[in-house]
């Protein structure tokens, strides 16, 4: 007698560090452009793809993910990988959304802290502190 399993494995296409990865830098060119390009007076949106690989506004956006709450963020990540030009990833990124949320939720809070979450804030700082945190840790000529 043969015993079937209750489920089909699957395997993904693409890791969820890759999705992840893509996603952040998607979800920081989506925001780039919202500041670039201001408020309009429609309600229509059309992010510059021009721009995908060289964010405008990049570290205004940054400091724009870094102040909002991380579901919102996350849900800007997948608006950035979804918004992107046609790259045959969508289709299994939305799959992965509804079947693996959490996973992937996790995937963006290990790939948001590696790459943005151990910036140094100065904003708060006394101008005289933050400057010489900054020339302490400025590469030596």
């Amino acid at each position: 007698m043969t015993t079937h399993p209750f489920y089909e494995p699957r395997i993904l296409k693409m890791e969820l560090e890759k999705f992840a990865d893509i996603a952040v830098d998607g979800g920081v060119w989506l925001v780039g452009e919202v500041l670039a390009q201001g408020p309009s007076m429609s309600c229509e949106f059309t992010p510059d793809t021009r721009y995908v690989f060289k964010p405008r506004h990049r570290e205004a956006a940054i400091i724009e993910l870094r102040a909002i709450n991380e579901e919102l963020r996350h849900r800007i990540f997948i608006a950035g990988f979804l918004r992107l030009p046609n790259n045959g990833a969508q289709a299994t990124f939305r799959y992965v959304c509804e079947t693996h949320t959490e996973m992937l939720h996790e995937a963006f809070r290990i790939e948001w802290t590696r790459r943005h979450g151990k910036m140094i804030d100065v904003s708060k700082m006394r101008s005289k502190a933050a400057i010489e945190l900054l020339h302490k840790l400025a590469p030596p000529r």
